[in-house]
């Protein structure tokens, strides 16, 4: 199948790499995705940070679905460009687009330099429901059961 001419153009500009596909990675990354949204779905909801990083992650792992599914891998552009351009291809909306770009910059800043910050209740839900909507849609994509 043809990539998008999007990953194409990032290949060009050597922000992503093309690779060949590792059997099986994108179920593994799409049932990763699938134990992180449970295991949030199953802690008390006072845990907010720990809803919020689990589906983070969860919705990290989708992404890495969808570049294992065209067949790259990033560079030096990491984890922010690979986010915004596969939310673009599930068609994530306005909204959403600016909560995920939100929380990944949360997530980076705080790993490395500073303490996470209070989550709110709101945000952890917000994650969640963002990995909840969108991990069916990456199997719809890519075809994985």
């Amino acid at each position: 199948m043809p990539r998008p001419a999007e990953y194409e153009n990032l290949i060009k500009t050597k922000a992503f790499d093309a690779v060949a596909p590792t059997p099986g990675a994108i179920v593994g990354f799409l049932r990763n995705a699938a134990d992180y949204r449970a295991t949030a779905e199953k802690l008390d909801s006072d845990r907010h940070l720990q809803i919020f990083t689990m589906a983070y992650e969860g919705y990290f792992q989708v992404v890495q679905a969808i570049l294992e599914f065209y067949e790259v891998r990033t560079k030096d552009a990491g984890r922010n460009l690979a986010i915004q351009r596969v939310s673009t291809s599930l068609g994530v909306t306005t909204q959403e687009f600016a909560f995920i770009t939100k929380a990944h910059e949360r997530r980076n800043g705080t790993s490395y330099h500073s303490p996470f910050p209070p989550v709110s209740k709101a945000e952890a839900t917000t994650m969640l429901d963002i990995l909840t909507k969108y991990l069916p849609v990456a199997h719809a994509l890519t075809g994985a059961p």
